[in-house]
């Protein structure tokens, strides 16, 4: 699988979500493909920010959690 940059991959997730994946970029990236974006919320509260609540920005919240999926590979894979 390519991936896109790692800076395609951070301004992704920083518009999809309420904490940042620097230096993960790769690792979410991955996880967001094959197992989808709940286990990346996942490992972001529980490897990245300990004790921080991630979740989807105010302006995708109303969004089904496929379509936030969509969101961000479609906008990491624009750049």
């Amino acid at each position: 699988m390519k991936r896109p940059s790692a800076e395609s991959i951070r301004k992704a997730f920083a518009e999809h979500l309420t904490v940042g994946v620097d230096g993960y970029e790769q690792t979410v990236w991955d996880i967001l493909h094959w197992t989808g974006i709940c286990d990346v919320l996942l490992f972001l509260e529980d490897h990245v920010h300990v004790g921080e609540s991630a979740r989807a920005n105010v302006d995708y919240e109303h969004m089904s959690l496929h379509n936030l999926e969509d969101s961000i590979k479609q906008m990491g894979e624009m750049a």
